[in-house]
């Protein structure tokens, strides 16, 4: 058995798309399962992260980033953690909306 992990094409969001409602950053969802997900922002407003498009899961401070190593919850109990297939991130404003910068999301699934 091969085990290996693909790369996801580089998914971006530019701040003019940003709204106080959750907007969807990457429409066709993911490609494989997730085992890796990179969220940066360099949007001059900090911005909440959403994995659902309906709650808030993460804020991202303006120039953040986040790194999601969903291996981290692996175990021989449950076997491989990975986020579905043609999973989504969704993205809205915390308050002010931005007006410059982008957000980038790279990853890997299996």
């Amino acid at each position: 058995m091969v085990d290996n992990v693909n790369h996801i094409t580089l998914e971006y969001f530019l701040a003019n798309e940003v709204t106080g409602a959750f907007k969807v950053v990457n429409a066709t969802g993911f490609a494989g399962p997730l085992s890796f997900i990179r969220i940066t922002s360099t949007f001059d407003e900090p911005v909440i992260i959403s994995f659902d498009g309906v709650y808030g899961h993460e804020y991202l401070d303006d120039e953040g980033q986040i790194d999601l190593n969903i291996q981290l919850c692996h175990c021989p109990n449950n076997g491989v953690s990975l986020f579905r297939k043609f999973s989504k991130v969704y993205v809205k404003a915390v308050g002010n909306i931005p007006k410059g910068g982008v957000l980038y999301i790279s990853g890997f699934y299996q």
